[in-house]
């Protein structure tokens, strides 16, 4: 009966030591792989890391804490400016509204110093 009691703690064990590790590889990848497009509608200042930003993009109702952006200037990030993140990709592409009405590339920002 200790014997089964044994192997049974240790199968739970194992078990959770696979979860934690494949949610963190999971989560990892959620940002890493995915790609983003969107117009700011807000910003905030990430609690998390210093000089790091999360958007609300227009059509959605929450900020997107998936995507933080390293922005240690103030005017680095403004209401209105497009970003684009590739897929595989760490670097964020800010595109600001000229003289002319037209979205121009900006600078690029990454989501870390």
């Amino acid at each position: 009966m200790k014997l089964k009691r044994r192997n049974i703690i240790i199968i739970i064990i194992c078990i959770s030591v696979l979860f934690v590790i494949f949610w963190n590889v999971n989560k990892h990848n959620k940002f890493y792989t995915s790609g983003l497009n969107g117009i700011i509608k807000d910003i905030k200042s990430n609690r998390k890391f210093e000089n790091s930003k999360v958007a609300k993009f227009v059509g959605d109702s929450d900020f997107n804490y998936a995507f933080w952006i390293y922005a240690p200037d103030e005017s680095d990030l403004k209401i209105g400016d497009s970003i684009y993140k590739a897929k595989d990709s760490e670097n964020y592409q800010i595109y600001r509204i000229d003289s002319s009405g037209d979205y121009s590339f900006y600078k690029t920002l990454k989501n870390r110093p």
